[in-house]
């Protein structure tokens, strides 16, 4: 009868009674110390890289996080660089608004001169007109008589804006001397 009966396997025996057990118990733990907040896989990632062999076929976790944190300080490095940039930037373009406000104030400033010179060039052309219509009215000898007591610049400033023949006729009733000068200021502009 004893031929009839197995055999227990020695192999499926430490399969059921010693293997699958240690497996259970392990996940068991893990799962556990997990719930509690501490990391077993990272532990023994660390802790297999300090075993001489198995140290080949693990990177410990410090090593991943030191490459990590030197990246991002790295990269904290560059944003405050690239801050620094942009805050340079800005102060350029704010000081270049400035420049730009100055300059618009400055031509709104000489515009205003502009008008006012060519205002005020108007109101010394009329007057010069009438001055003109005045001595164009008056007697060439009288008229004559007044442009050599005056300045030579403005006695030649109103003969310019008469016409030729009063030009002419009060220019005849000069003297001649004081006549030839004004003829030298009428032909240099």
């Amino acid at each position: 009868m004893r031929s009839l009966e197995k055999k227990p396997n020695k192999a499926l025996w430490f399969l059921l009674v010693i293997v699958i057990p240690l497996l259970f118990a392990a996940s068991l733990t893990v799962i556990i110390f997990s719930l509690l907040g501490v990391n077993l896989i990272d532990k023994g990632k660390n802790y297999a890289a300090n075993v001489p062999i198995i140290s080949e076929w693990v990177e410990p976790t410090d090593v991943k996080e030191r490459s990590r944190e030197e990246m991002i300080l790295t990269l904290e490095s560059q944003v405050k660089t690239l801050q620094a940039k942009n805050e340079k930037a800005e102060t350029e373009v704010l000081k270049q608004e400035e420049v730009i406000k100055q300059q618009q104030s400055d031509i709104a400033r000489l515009k205003n001169q502009l008008q006012d010179k060519e205002s005020e060039q108007a109101d010394q052309k009329s007057s010069l007109d009438r001055l003109s219509e005045v001595y164009s009215a008056m007697p060439a000898g009288n008229a004559a008589q007044i442009f050599e007591t005056m300045g030579k610049s403005e006695a030649a400033i109103i003969l310019t804006n008469l016409e030729t023949d009063a030009q002419a006729a009060i220019l005849a009733e000069m003297d001649p001397a004081t006549a030839a000068e004004l003829t030298k200021l009428l032909t240099n502009g």
